[in-house]
């Protein structure tokens, strides 16, 4: 890398600043490394500016290393340093260190109070939050909108509102919260209510609201909120677009869901990964499995979520094969599978019977790439053999489950001896069903005891 010529720190601050705000993280800590080779060093302004590249990046390590030069070169008990340390250990998850360095700020500010509090929030720990709050000597709009976040993601309407109604002033993110509040606790009827009462909206308040009814299953909701933002001129993002594609799909809307694709490319929002995602699963599901490999291949940018969208299409329309060859393809360019990859290709497995690929896949997902399995791998598993009538192998494969297997792994044998008349076995899965249910069973359980025995 080429040197830039030694100037003032004031110089190399303002350098390193530019290349933060400009989203080059990488390129600001380069930068510092340059600058301590040409004898200079960090003061109390460099080392936040760095702190914000380390929490960018997420590299803990390095915030540790700049956290010892700190204490090194005697800047670590200025109060900006200070603040600095404690927000990148609550980036990082360490709540007890941001909580000491917390404690080791001898005139704390409101910034300082701030920063320890979403600290607690972001996390979910609001009782820790109520208690700092509650001490804090004054409180701003930020310190309200801070709780009423913490509660919002908790689902906790009720305290929401109480520290919402206490504010002595709101903010857009303040009534954004509430809403989250409401459609978290599964009360989108009065989300609805807060948001007819906002004065303004943004972009992400009608996102917050979309998502809400997409959570509570309001997929007409979903969709009609969305035209009426479209009637109001609202700009959509990729999330709006992914959002209400999600819930077209869940109401097999093809032709919603067409149309929205066409304004997604009007508003070129259609090359996100994200509304790439949205579409193949969109077609997929609507049965239209040729527009979604369109979609998948005309895309520039194709992440993990985009190659399991149309891995899990495949499957969905028993093309199995494809979907092996696809999942090559992916090896070869590099990109690594992730637990919901091998969902897919069970599935392609057991729309196929193709009882030996499977429990290939099962084996290699753990051995090559390091995967452990879940419920849902384990159910898939289960399922190919009981469809394929290896109901013993099935029932074995079960008692080798090092944790207690669900009502999903279960019901997927019980159906198996159901529809191969084994009582045998199907009164040994009966058992355990009935101990994990405390002898209390769904009418769906009932009715594959009564079909196992009839």
């Amino acid at each position: 890398m080429a040197l830039i010529s030694p100037c003032a720190l004031q110089s190399w601050n303002r350098i390193i600043k530019h290349q933060v705000f400009e989203g080059k993280p990488e390129r600001a800590l380069l930068t510092y490394i340059q600058m301590q080779e040409l004898g200079e060093y960090a003061d109390n302004y460099t080392y936040p500016i760095l702190l914000k590249a380390v929490s960018a990046l997420s590299i803990s390590k390095v915030g540790f290393a700049l956290h010892g030069q700190a204490i090194k070169t005697g800047f670590c008990h200025h109060s900006f340093v200070q603040t600095a340390f404690l927000n990148v250990y609550s980036h990082f998850g360490y709540r007890d260190d941001a909580r000491r360095m917390f404690e080791q700020i001898p005139e704390k500010d409101l910034v300082v109070y701030n920063s320890m509090l979403d600290s607690y929030a972001s996390v979910g720990d609001m009782e820790n939050a109520s208690i700092l709050f509650d001490s804090m000597p004054c409180k701003d709009l930020l310190s309200y909108n801070i709780m009423v976040s913490g509660y919002a993601r908790r689902g906790e309407m009720a305290m929401a509102h109480k520290v919402f109604d206490e504010s002595p002033e709101r903010d857009i993110f303040s009534w954004n919260s509430m809403i989250l509040a409401c459609c978290n606790a599964g009360d989108v009827r009065r989300a609805r209510n807060f948001f007819e009462q906002m004065k303004e909206r943004n972009v992400v308040t009608w996102n917050t609201m979309l998502t809400g009814y997409l959570a509570n299953k309001c997929f007409d909701s979903a969709i009609s909120l969305f035209e009426e933002m479209m009637e109001k001129n609202y700009d959509p993002d990729y999330l709006t677009v992914s959002i209400v594609l999600s819930a077209i799909t869940s109401l097999g809307c093809l032709g919603k869901g067409q149309k929205l694709h066409v304004l997604a490319m009007e508003k070129g929002l259609a090359s996100s990964p994200n509304v790439t995602t949205a579409l193949i699963d969109m077609y997929a599901k609507c049965g239209k499995l040729q527009s979604s490999l369109e979609v998948f291949y005309k895309s520039q940018i194709k992440d993990i979520f985009c190659w399991n969208a149309i891995l899990s299409g495949l499957a969905l329309h028993g093309h199995a094969f494809a979907a092996f060859k696809l999942f090559d393809e992916m090896k070869s360019r590099e990109v690594t599978p992730d637990d919901i990859t091998f969902i897919a290709l069970l599935s392609a497995c057991n729309h196929m019977g193709l009882v030996q690929k499977g429990i290939e896949l099962f084996h290699r997902m753990e051995k090559e790439f390091h995967i452990y399995p879940k419920s849902e791998h384990y159910s898939c598993i289960v399922d190919l053999l009981g469809r394929a009538g290896f109901l013993v192998d099935a029932f074995q494969f079960i008692k080798s489950i090092q944790f207690e297997p669900g009502k999903t792994i279960l019901g997927a044998l019980l159906g198996a001896c159901v529809n191969h008349r084994d009582v045998e076995i199907g009164e040994e899965v009966l058992k355990l069903i009935v101990k994990r249910a405390d002898d209390k069973l769904s009418d769906g359980e009932y009715m594959m005891i009564l079909g196992v025995h009839f």
